[in-house]
């Protein structure tokens, strides 16, 4: 124990070191953050994000800290009858459901079936005011169901039925896999997944899925707001209009009651600190061998087919989280701070080996061998109002182990005509989040040896890709406190796989990005993050448009028509999407409304 303990103390005094070096140009001390030190608590308390002690902004160290111990704090053991609420009991490392799992699904507060009268179930609303009057929590802690558009899933309620040769499930998985695309650009796969179901069942096992679950906080605005249903004038209409007529004026002054907030107010009077909570996540099939290597944590999914009619239907099976997109609302940072993670092995070479190591580091090529991102490569030039990506080079006959993606070919900008190979992430993991890592992995390990239980836990296996934790404008992309290119363009191999997720700035145009926006003849720079007071906490620095790029450049094109950052907001989903998303031509919902046009 002695010799495990002093190993765990010389990676976490290295990560230290490294930690240090974050900020190249700023002393700590000067600087008075809140975290000197890389410290990492295997605690089931959501952490307060620390704001610097000149600014008011989250520094990127500082965010990246927080980033982990938030991870830590929504993957720990739920407490079992209730919806996000953790164990304080139940050890860190094994135990599932964890508490993110409990939160509500997306169709839980935007359910396809939903409109004035009929509101997330377990709300109670009232047949004349159409508000909900079942307050403090609006029902939020009813078991999971999901329900869509009936005329889509061909039921009366709108609840999916089962496939045939699956058992219908009374009580459903809390991880329903409803999104197949990235935001509509494409699909991507993992070569190393089986490639056929031995059950038969998956007609695409190598496919990543996706599903998106909200916290309390988020669900109680929601239903508070009557916002789960959207369309002229109704309440979410009204509180966008509200939040544009401000916009309009500057950034300078909040809007005009009712408008959409996700971070809760500032604790007073002992109050705990609260946080709004988005998760997005990504899951697939495993093989034989990755399954019993512990080193994914898996949990039973509910996934999505279609019958012999095209009617969507649900199967459920035990799958593998790949990467998990953790999005919070905070009083200290109302901006939203962004992070995300990746299991470690996603990025293979074509013949199974890993391209980083399990902080993130990349693990140098013996032959040197300089190779794209992709093969093919491709490019675009986002200075164009109407840019393309293009490749060069023949697309990707054999995959083998590597993550693969088919772009979406309707929108004719994107290469689409084969697969698209990553050889390599768009941007390396830098060096201060490869140390956090390190030290995140050296207290979980810590934590382990110390409670007495198993000596491991898939957690070990999972990174901190990067953290936008302040918004900066693309001057500022290198700002020694706030920002490294890396972080600028935050990008998830499985869940911003392809050029445009991956090297997202500005906006999507049929979904390519371009940074600029024509208004009659002239070209200017289009900014995507314009936020207001509330916003901001007035910090100066950020009463600015700002060209984000990244997921707070994505997002922030919802934020700037009152959508509080949030495309799920406004966007009921009406059925599963399908496995053959791009067959049609057609979605079954609108990702970013910047794809049909300027």
């Amino acid at each position: 124990m002695k010799r495990i303990t002093l190993g765990i103390a010389a990676i976490a005094f290295a990560a230290l070191l490294s930690l240090l070096a974050f900020y190249p140009s700023h002393s700590i001390a000067q600087e008075g953050l809140g975290c000197q030190t890389p410290a990492i608590v295997v605690g089931s308390t959501m952490p307060t994000p620390q704001t610097d002690g000149s600014t008011g902004g989250v520094d990127l160290a500082c965010g990246a800290q927080y980033a982990w111990n938030a991870f830590i704090a929504v993957n720990w053991a739920a407490k079992a009858g209730a919806r996000g609420v953790p164990d304080p009991l139940q050890p860190f490392g094994q135990s599932a459901p964890t508490v993110w799992q409990t939160f509500r699904s997306k169709d839980e507060l935007y359910p396809g079936n939903a409109s004035a009268s009929v509101g997330p179930h377990g709300a109670a609303i009232d047949p004349v005011t159409h508000k909900a009057t079942n307050p403090p929590d609006y029902g939020f802690g009813a078991p999971a169901q999901y329900f869509y558009s009936p005329t889509a899933v061909k039921t009366s309620d709108g609840q999916a039925m089962a496939c045939k040769g699956q058992a219908p499930v009374a009580n459903p998985s809390l991880i329903p896999l409803d999104e197949t695309t990235e935001i509509g650009n494409n699909q991507t796969f993992a070569g190393t997944a089986p490639a056929t179901d031995p059950s038969g069942f998956n007609t695409k096992p190598q496919l990543i899925r996706y599903a998106v679950k909200m916290n309390e906080n988020v669900y109680v605005t929601v239903v508070n707001g009557q916002y789960w249903y959207h369309g002229p004038g109704t309440p979410l209409d009204q509180s966008k209009q509200n939040y544009k007529t401000a916009l309009a004026k500057g950034q300078n002054a909040n809007p005009v009651s009712p408008y959409v907030d996700f971070a809760p107010p500032p604790p007073s009077n002992g109050q705990q600190y609260q946080t709004g909570i988005e998760v997005k996540s990504a899951w697939r099939p495993l093989s034989a061998s990755e399954a019993a290597s512990g080193r994914f944590f898996t949990s039973t999914v509910r996934y999505f087919e279609t019958d012999t009619a095209g009617t969507p239907c649900y199967r459920e099976a035990v799958w593998g989280l790949v990467g998990m997109h953790l999005i919070t609302f905070t009083p200290s940072a109302p901006w939203v701070i962004w992070s995300t993670f990746e299991q470690a092995d996603n990025i293979l070479s074509s013949n199974g080996k890993p391209v980083e190591d399990a902080n993130g580091a990349v693990i140098p090529n013996p032959k040197q061998v300089v190779v794209a991102p992709t093969s093919p490569a491709l490019s675009s030039d986002p200075q164009q109002v109407a840019p393309t990506v293009k490749a060069s080079g023949s697309y990707c006959t054999a995959p083998g182990a590597r993550l693969y993606f088919r772009e979406n070919p309707t929108f004719g900008t994107l290469p689409s005509a084969g697969n698209v190979c990553v050889n390599k992430r768009w941007h390396p993991i830098p060096s201060g989040i490869v140390a956090v890592n390190a030290a995140a992995h050296a207290a979980i390990s810590a934590y382990l040896a110390k409670s007495g239980k198993s000596a491991t836990s898939p957690w070990l296996y999972y990174k901190l890709v990067n953290a936008q934790a302040t918004p900066v404008d693309v001057t500022q992309m290198d700002n020694p406190r706030f920002s490294t290119p890396q972080s600028y363009y935050m990008a998830n191999s499985v869940i911003e796989t392809d050029y445009s997720l991956g090297v997202f700035t500005g906006d999507l145009v049929n979904g390519a990005p371009s940074n600029v926006a024509q208004t009659g003849t002239t070209i200017g720079p289009y900014y995507n993050n314009r936020l207001l007071p509330f916003q901001t906490s007035k910090l100066s620095f950020l009463q600015q448009p700002l060209r984000m790029g990244g997921c707070a450049g994505c997002h922030g094109f919802a934020a700037s028509i009152g959508q509080g950052s949030s495309f799920a907001l406004g966007d009921n989903v009406a059925a599963p999407e399908p496995t053959n998303a791009f067959a049609t031509g057609k979605l079954f919902r609108e990702y970013f409304p910047l794809t049909v046009k300027k």
